[in-house]
């Protein structure tokens, strides 16, 4: 017989619940108190999206014990919460925890420097120490004892941003966390470095600019079995992430998918080459995890945007002339593997390397027609004109994509050297330095409705920012002038879509002078305000330069080769990769 109205529980039936309810939540806080692995109990499911790692510290925040057992020690340490008595083990796509306690830096007399005479304050909301974090993959051996192939020699990196996290500081130490999110099968140890100490990574103008010294954390106690540094990820055939089962996943439309380096030779033998990136110097490819980067020609990629964005404004310094370089020339500047010509390393070439005459003979895509402003011509290829030129592209791509049956071209798409073709986009390069006023440039006298009425209207604005700033500005000024510059552009273009290109990724250098305030914090700290502020008021899209750089393994970030000249400019191959990416980005919406 049904009931309806509200229903009445006894005393003795409410009093049942209670203790039932209480003895599970101190089941619970007792796991948390040892820093177990709550997780297991929640779900075995893997987490899949964006910030899914963000509970996974402050469910591991049970072990106060340890950490003020840690406070006490006289050197920096960094160890995966929850690991007992060896690996922690997860599953495809779950999330890790890592900790770093810091003792407090200690002057000896003898060798101090003038660093450590001033006072540095990093940027508000970013760690006093900057610490970079790595979890690498070791080994591919799974839990049968075998080695999967697809990841041999892998070395698959996983970076930890490191965050502050406040607490009694008893013993002047200071504790930071960070989350990560693993996929691929094998066994990952700790790679836990420290690069600058008390907020010296952010000097300031008018400061003393400290030199880069990489001191390594250790990640094993021998008194302490709870300090650990492995993980161990499952194998799983059937997960989405598996290398081997790539080719199923959708094509990207996001210029920030995170993603993983793999050795070219490790590629499944059934890819063919326009299914995956060029490698970098390493041979290895960048591979996303969750969706699928395919190499497109800049014959196809020129036919989309003549039909999609006929007007692009750009809006960059010398990094995005060193992007535009293989587009203007489809595809062929410093295209060969391992090119150690100067420019294809880390120089633009400019006249002091190459004459002018090497510029006037060399071949140019017809399809193409460049304008700039506040340039030399030489410098970017300027004034292309309609002219007819040999194929360029090694192998245009003239078939469906055989996942995508979908995709099409259009009826009277040409590929290039058959005929001159009638479809071209106008792309207007105009140089700005961020939000400085130098060397006669300055965003509040450029970007104006006046300083743009000579060219069509935009449809689509590419805005890169952030070198100058981080060498010479100071972080509140940029903070405020950020905003003020996105409203501008807002308001100069009101109907075009806006593209915002990250700062480039800085690591384990010092910058060739000493006026210039680089540091990897700091390029990230000022690129994370100016992304956040360009969504917010232009919901721009974000082309990320910085990511698969910053996911390289721990000897590729500091090879002498990856950085000759000490400049922010990236080494060819990583140029290519930067522009595939927005390439793809483009036209696979």
């Amino acid at each position: 017989m049904a009931i309806i109205g509200p229903v009445r529980l006894s005393r003795i039936t409410v009093f049942a619940i209670y203790i039932v309810a209480l003895g599970l939540t101190s089941l619970y806080g007792m796991l948390v108190l040892f820093d177990l692995d709550v997780t297991a109990l929640k779900s075995s499911k893997p987490a899949t999206g964006t910030n899914t790692c963000a509970y996974i510290c402050k469910e591991a925040r049970g072990d106060s014990v340890q950490i003020r057992l840690l406070e006490r020690s006289t050197e920096p340490i960094a160890y995966v919460v929850g690991s007992s008595h060896g690996a922690k083990v997860v599953l495809p796509g779950q999330c890790v925890c890592v900790r770093a306690v810091v003792p407090a830096h200690s002057f000896d007399t003898e060798t101090i420097n003038q660093a450590d005479m001033e006072e540095y304050e990093p940027v508000p909301g970013w760690p006093a120490d900057s610490l970079i974090v790595d979890l690498v993959m070791q080994s591919s051996q799974n839990n049968a004892g075998t080695h999967d192939p697809l990841y041999i020699d892998a070395r698959v990196t996983v970076s930890v941003d490191m965050r502050a996290v406040a607490r009694n500081q008893n013993y002047n130490t200071r504790v930071y966390e960070g989350s990560a999110q693993l996929f691929d099968p094998g066994e990952y140890a700790l790679d836990a470095r420290i690069e600058f100490r008390n907020g010296q990574w952010n000097a300031e103008p008018g400061q003393f600019t400290p030199e880069l010294h990489e001191t390594h954390m250790r990640t094993t106690l021998v008194t302490n079995a709870l300090v650990q540094s492995t993980v161990h990820v499952e194998r799983d055939l059937k997960h989405p992430t598996y290398l081997q089962r790539h080719q199923n996943l959708p094509l990207c439309t996001d210029g920030a998918a995170s993603g993983r380096w793999i050795p070219e030779k490790n590629l499944p033998a059934s890819w063919k080459q326009w299914q995956y990136m060029h490698p970098a110097e390493d041979r290895r490819v960048w591979v996303p995890y969750h969706c699928r980067l395919r190499r497109i020609s800049h014959a196809e990629f020129v036919f989309h945007m003549s039909r999609s964005w006929p007007s692009v404004h750009w809006y960059g310094d010398s990094n995005s002339r060193r992007t535009l370089r293989p587009i203007v020339q489809a595809g062929q500047w410093c295209h060969t593997n391992n090119s150690m010509r100067l420019d294809c390393l880390c120089n633009n070439a400019p006249k002091d390397l190459f004459p002018s005459e090497w510029y006037a003979r060399m071949p140019v895509p017809h399809w193409y027609r460049i304008h700039t402003q506040g340039v030399r011509r030489d410098e970017i290829y300027a004034d292309l004109r309609l002219k007819e030129q040999p194929p360029t592209d090694p192998r245009p791509i003239l078939d469906k994509d055989p996942i995508d049956n979908h995709t099409t071209y259009g009826h009277d798409y040409v590929p290039p050297g058959y005929r001159l073709r009638d479809d071209y986009f106008d792309l207007y390069y105009l140089f700005t330095r961020g939000t400085l006023d130098m060397q006669d440039r300055h965003w509040m006298r450029d970007i104006t409705q006046e300083a743009i009425a000579p060219y069509p209207n935009a449809n689509l604005v590419v805005f890169q920012m952030i070198t100058w700033d981080v060498a010479f500005g100071s972080y509140s000024m940029f903070a405020r002038s950020v905003e003020l510059q996105a409203r501008r552009l807002r308001n100069v273009y009101p109907h075009a879509q806006f593209v915002y290109r990250t700062g480039p990724y800085w690591c384990c250098r010092n910058a060739e002078d000493q006026q210039k305030k680089y540091s990897r914090l700091r390029f990230a700290s000022f690129d994370a305000h100016a992304r956040a502020v360009f969504r917010r008021v232009l919901r721009a899209h974000i082309w990320d330069v910085s990511g698969p750089s910053s996911q390289r393994p721990p000897e590729a970030k500091r090879n002498p080769e990856n950085m000759p000249c000490l400049s922010v400019h990236s080494r060819s191959e990583l140029v290519h990769l930067d522009n595939q990416i927005f390439i793809n980005m483009l036209v696979n919406k």
